[in-house]
């Protein structure tokens, strides 16, 4: 054995691709996850009388306008209905309708088109060979194509149309059903017969019936579904046949309908009805393989349409209200995956276990693993997707007595004698409403079981008799019994492949336990156990994003705790304000009268000597030939800068305390000891600091509270603040700069005493002065001067 349980696997699903296993029935999810085929979904109850409508006579119409307005024809009653997107409710098309020729009037109306380039109705008139056009804002009729009561075979002329669909250039295609051709107009109504003509070059259609269209950008694709082929042919916007890998036009559809009509088309499928089969079936694009047949519908179809909010249109026919299915929210009732032959070392290996993650499975909802192992690899076993059981082939293991038993098998002990080449292969089942969704397979190979931990005396080969009994069977093949042979070598590794798989989970979780330290990769529910470690409190109503920055700054948060630094920053994160911290111990700055300047012993022998210089000042020396102060003179050292009650402060008491005969005042001093001496000059100023936020800051309820609270939190214990909010108000000097960072007010609020500096920002109570006009009872609510 090479290698251990740490590289000895292998991931099939690789960047979303799975590149050695192939499918059908299944779709690749765009999060790279295998599951059924999905399909529209009608959930509700079908009305009863869509269950008992014949075939239709032919096509009709169903066009939705931006704000959910659903307009269809009642051919038969030559009348176009809406329904409000509001409301509900249900009316004719204003100032239109009822049988006849003239403007607004209609003789079996069918198609409908709303264009993305305007908000205009148009009508296929049938009856009448014109399409009329109808703003949907006022109901008036603004266009009319085609002649009026007569047919007519030349380009822009029509002969009974029926269907009508629309590109993003806003070109309109109409199905012709008279002249058994589709036109296309420009955006401005003028025909386009050059793509007739190229269509027609093709030879391909005999009788169009309904026309689709989808864009991608400026790659536009038009789908004509063929009454007598029963068949959909593609064709880009010029009418080129669009041509398979092989050269060959691409058609489909002509092996499951049989009456088609009706088509639509999405980004994941081209959805077309069938009133043979009375059901709505889905070809998946690209190739457009049939994916199966809506869930929940089967009635008569006259046309489809999408509608803007994910959900499928169709119109049963005459005056039956049009059912909404919703897209991929239905599924196949079976789908199959198979693999080449994998290999993963040029060598033999012991093929251990394969499993699938997969969603949680539901009731309904059900998947089967099968594996092969050889050292041919054209050794591989049959598939046969259509079959009923698919993995008929003998090779493939394990074999069930009844293959279409739904009995789940993700995670196989794959076993046997070593090998070079892998198959693997799996059936999905479920009942149209849930499906299997697998995002990964793993297989493994080369493991170390937990046969390594028991004593030797367990690795011996046992009975197929007594694998079977233990594993409560009597299929050899479930146990790989060979009855050629008279023992089992595998039967206690594939008991105690049951244990591991049991224990995998908790096994997977302590070899993930790093991640649950790491600020990007633990869960989101964690992320509150991880801040516990850190002896931090995450907000509740953070968003995760928020609460793994606080993670990641709680280091550096730490580290500055208890400086000005650390306490501003943490005010701005957690409450969103940044605070002015100020500490007077910083700015104190004590008043002296300057003092006479001591002698020294420097000697100069001119005024220019630099020996004459004691520091940086000149000195009066006695030994000195030429002094530079007159004789009785002496020198002082000013306080550079030292402006009593701007730049300084007077001293609050004696440095060294009371002095007795010097600073001693009977009842008004103190005695401190010679450790704390100079303790008195900054017992005012010592640990104290002040936080100051401006009112703009406090807009929302509690943020004061909030900053209370961290202020509390992270400051030294010893230290004492005080806290208070900056009044936008006009302070000459601080805050002076009108509409920026003060406003001029009206009169100063009356304020208690110690609450502010009197004339700044209090003033001393009384009653207002009076105003003539207004409050004027002296003595009540006014007062003179």
């Amino acid at each position: 054995m090479i290698g251990d349980n740490n590289t000895n696997y292998a991931y099939l699903n690789r960047d979303g691709t799975w590149p050695d296993i192939k499918w059908k029935g299944l779709d690749l999810r765009e999060d790279g996850a295998l599951q059924l085929n999905s399909l529209p979904l009608f959930s509700g109850t079908l009305p009863a009388e869509i269950s008992t409508t014949s075939e239709p006579d032919g096509s009709a119409g169903i066009a939705v306008d931006i704000d959910g307005t659903v307009y269809f024809t009642d051919p038969s009653a030559h009348v176009v209905l809406r329904i409000d997107g509001c409301d509900g409710t249900m009316s004719p098309l204003a100032c239109a309708g009822g049988e006849g020729d003239g403007p607004g009037r209609f003789k079996s109306p069918r198609g409908l088109l709303i264009p993305r380039h305007r908000r205009t109705l148009f009508v296929a008139d049938s009856g009448n060979h014109r399409i009329q056009l109808f703003d949907i804002g006022t109901g008036q009729l603004v266009g009319v194509w085609g002649q009026s009561s007569a047919s007519g075979t030349e380009p822009g002329s029509f002969d009974t149309p029926t269907a009508l669909a629309g590109d993003e250039a806003g070109n309109v295609y109409v199905v012709d059903y008279g002249n058994r051709r589709v036109q296309k107009f420009d955006r401005l109504g003028r025909v386009v017969s050059e793509f007739w003509d190229n269509v027609n070059s093709y030879s391909l259609l005999s009788r169009p019936v309904d026309v689709a269209t989808y864009s991608e950008g400026s790659d536009t694709r038009v789908f004509i579904v063929d009454q007598d082929d029963h068949a959909v042919f593609e064709f880009d916007s010029d009418g080129r046949a669009i041509l398979d890998p092989d050269g060959q036009p691409v058609s489909f559809g002509a092996t499951e309908l049989q009456k088609p009509l009706g088509i639509t088309a999405a980004k994941d499928g081209v959805y077309v009805g069938d009133n043979a089969r009375r059901r709505v079936l889905k070809f998946k694009r690209p190739g457009y393989e049939y994916a199966g047949d809506a869930v929940g519908y089967q009635g008569p179809v006259a046309a489809l349409a999408l509608d803007r909010n994910g959900g499928l249109l169709v119109h049963p026919g005459d005056s039956l209200l049009p059912v909404t299915l919703t897209l991929g929210k239905g599924y196949s009732t079976r789908g199959v995956f198979w693999s080449e032959a994998i290999t993963f070392r040029d060598y033999e290996v012991n093929w251990h276990r394969l499993f699938a993650v997969i969603e949680e499975l539901a009731e309904t909802a059900h998947l089967k693993l099968f594996v092969h192992t050889s050292n041919d690899p054209t050794d591989g076993p049959a598939v046969d997707p259509s079959a009923a059981d698919p993995f008929s082939d003998v090779k493939w293991r394990p074999r069930l007595q009844q293959p279409d038993q739904y009995a789940d098998v993700t995670d196989l002990f794959i076993g046997g004698a070593p090998a070079q080449y892998l198959w693997v292969g799996g059936l999905l089942r479920g009942d149209g409403r849930s499906t299997a969704v697998i995002s990964q397979m793993r297989v493994e190979f080369d493991h170390q079981t937990y046969l390594n931990y028991l004593p030797a005396l367990y690795d011996k080969e046992v009975t197929c008799a007594e694998s079977l009994l233990q594993a409560g069977t009597d299929d050899r093949r479930l146990v790989s019994c060979d009855e050629s042979k008279p023992t089992c070598p595998e039967a206690l590794k594939r008991l105690l492949s049951l244990f591991e798989a049991m224990f995998a989970g908790v096994e997977s979780q302590i070899a993930d336990l790093s991640m649950l330290f790491d600020v990007d990769a633990v869960p989101d529910e964690l992320l509150g156990w991880l801040a516990g470690w850190l002896a931090l409190e995450l907000d509740e109503d953070w968003d995760p994003a928020r609460k793994r920055e606080l993670l990641r700054k709680a280091f550096d948060l730490y580290g500055r705790r208890g400086t000005v630094e650390g306490l501003r920053e943490s005010l701005r994160f957690f409450a969103g304000v940044d605070a002015i911290i100020e500490e007077p111990i910083v700015n104190a700055a004590w008043w002296s009268l300057p003092g006479e300047e001591e002698q020294c012993s420097c000697q100069c022998q001119s005024k220019q000597s630099a020996d004459c210089c004691c520091g940086s000042k000149p000195k009066k020396s006695a030994g000195c030939s030429s002094d530079l102060f007159a004789e009785g003179e002496s020198a002082w050292v000013s306080t550079e800068g030292s402006i009593l009650g701007v730049t300084t402060m007077l001293v609050p008491a004696q440095a060294q305390g009371a002095v007795l005969g010097a600073t001693a005042t009977l009842d008004g001093s103190h005695l401190i000891e010679a450790d704390d001496f100079g303790a008195p000059l900054f017992t005012d100023v010592a640990h104290r600091f002040t936080v100051q936020i401006y009112r703009g800051q406090l807009r929302c309820a509690g943020t004061f509270e909030q900053v209370r609270a961290i202020i509390e939190r992270e400051k030294p214990a010893h230290t004492s603040y005080h806290l208070c909010i900056i009044e936008p108000l006009l302070r000459v000097g601080y805050q002076a700069r009108v509409g920026i960072n003060a406003v001029v007010g009206g009169p100063v609020e009356p304020r208690a005493l110690g609450e502010g500096l009197l004339g700044e920002s209090a003033a001393l109570f009384g009653m207002p002065a009076a105003r003539l006009g207004e409050e004027t009872r002296v003595g009540i609510t006014a007062r003179t001067g």
